[in-house]
Order: C-alpha cells, then sequence, then structure tokens
C-alpha cells in the first residue's frame, strides 16, 4: 500500500476510534455525527471500552494503594477494596454521563410493567424513574460493587481492565442480533454498523480473552459459564426486542452494563 494511502487509512481508523470513544464517554471532545460516523464507529465499541477499563483499573489501584495505607488487616484491606470499587463505579458514571445506567432504569420500569404494544414504549421513554427502574439500578450497581470489591481485593487487575471492553462488545452482539425499532435513532446505526462478520469478529476476541484469563487462573467452568451466560443473555435481549418491535438505544445500554456484571460475576476467583 503507497504510503499516502496507508496514512489515510490509519486517520481514518482513528477517527472512527475517536467518534467511539466520544459516543460512547466524554473522554473525546464533543462532535456532530452523520449517520455514516456513527455506522463506522460501531466496530471500535470494545477498544473504547478497553480505554475506559485502563483508565478505571488505574484510578481503583491507586486509590487500594490509598486506602491500605490507612490501616492493616484483613478488615482493613476489605474496607479499602468497598471503597476503591465504589470510586470504580462513580469514574464509570462520570465519564459515561449515567448513559447506559438510563437503559437499565427505563427497561426495568418497562418490562417490570408488563405493558404491550404502544404502551410498552411510552414507559420505556418515560424520563421518570418508576419502582422497578429503581430495583433494576439498586440491584445491578450493587453486584457490580461487590464483585468489583471482590477482584480489587484479589488484584484480579486484567478482568478489571477486560469488564469495560466487554460489555461494550455486548451491544454490538445484541445490535447484530435484532433488528432496530426505527432504523433513523441511534439503535438504528448501531444495528447499521454491527455486521455478523462484526459478531463474530468479537466473539473470538472474546474467546481469546477467556484462554488468557484461564491461563492466569480462571477455571475452566467459569469460563465456559461466562460464554454461555453472555450467549443467553445476548438471545434474552433480542427476543425481548424482536417480541416489542426491535432494539433502541436503551436495550443496547442495558445490554452494556449487564454483560459488564456478568462479566465480573463470572471472572471472580479465590481472594
Amino acid at each position: 500500500m503507497p504510503p499516502n494511502r496507508m496514512a489515510g487509512a490509519v486517520t481514518g481508523r482513528l477517527a472512527h476510534f475517536l467518534d467511539a470513544l466520544a459516543f460512547l464517554s466524554r473522554l473525546a471532545p464533543p462532535r456532530s455525527f452523520t449517520d455514516a460516523s456513527l455506522i463506522a464507529c460501531v466496530p471500535w465499541f470494545a477498544a473504547a471500552g478497553l480505554v475506559l477499563g485502563c483508565l478505571f483499573a488505574l484510578a481503583a489501584a491507586l486509590a487500594l494503594t490509598f486506602f491500605s495505607s490507612l490501616g492493616t488487616g484483613p478488615v482493613a484491606h476489605t474496607l479499602g477494596a468497598l471503597a476503591a470499587a465504589w470510586l470504580w463505579l462513580g469514574l464509570e458514571l462520570w465519564c459515561t454521563r449515567g448513559l447506559h445506567w438510563d437503559g437499565v432504569a427505563d427497561l426495568g420500569d418497562a418490562c417490570g410493567s408488563g405493558a404491550q404494544g404502544a404502551r410498552f414504549w411510552e414507559i420505556l421513554r418515560d424520563s421518570r424513574l418508576g419502582a422497578f427502574g429503581a430495583l433494576s439500578l439498586l440491584l445491578v450497581f450493587s453486584g457490580h460493587w461487590v464483585a468489583l470489591a471482590w477482584h480489587l481485593a484479589g488484584g484480579h487487575w486484567l478482568a478489571l481492565t477486560l469488564a469495560p471492553a466487554w460489555g461494550r462488545a455486548c451491544a454490538v452482539w445484541l445490535a447484530a442480533s435484532a433488528p432496530a425499532r426505527e432504523t433513523s435513532s441511534l439503535g438504528g446505526r448501531a444495528c447499521a454498523g454491527a455486521s455478523p462478520a462484526l459478531s463474530r469478529a468479537y466473539t473470538l476476541a472474546a474467546a481469546l480473552s477467556i484462554l488468557v484469563l484461564l491461563a492466569l487462573g480462571l477455571g475452566f467452568w467459569q469460563g465456559l459459564a461466562l460464554l454461555a451466560g453472555q450467549c443467553w443473555l445476548t438471545r434474552r435481549l433480542a427476543r425481548l426486542a424482536r417480541a416489542h418491535g426491535g432494539l433502541s438505544g436503551d436495550f443496547l445500554g442495558a445490554a452494556i452494563e449487564l454483560g459488564q456484571l456478568w462479566f465480573l460475576l463470572a471472572t471472580v476467583q479465590r481472594v
């Protein structure tokens, strides 16, 4: 490939990566997206998640070092891990503007209501928080907190780094598994960018990540459970979306946080 074309290709890929980072977080400067740029940045979702994971893990490591210096013994270590895990979560909420957590709450309210048809979408798009949405947030947040603290107490830094990348990959798997309700929406653009070939590439990357975790001490059955559980979660969300006429951004946001939580729970090891 001629140098000019190679430089152009690298620049284009970097632009798509920065678009994904700006779309999923506040770490890149805000920008105006076109339909084409939104579709083109979807393959870079996991890479953006990996950057977030590195940032969160670094901040949690510094926090754990600080809190551990305040006391010794198992109680102090546990409290330090809980505080560092809370910081990990707080940083994620700030970096992502709470966007994906909003999907957890909205989908919780819509599914918990038992509504069908237009009423389901009316509840899903309602900005007010209901009981089912609040309970969903509480369960997912507390699950994250406990799992993160466990990983921090055991020094499982690779899992802490990979979790956000895995969560963003979940959005791609889901977008490739069900149609969008509205093709002109953000969910529609994500579905347009998530081809079956991209989904297979993400699956291969996930399998390689699990092999690395196995080499570092993850149990074989844990790796199998991680894959099986993720497959079930994606199929369940895709089936739910098809039953209600297609995917929206709330479905994808919920998939990110639920997939991230499942990864953290499935990869816990002995402390």
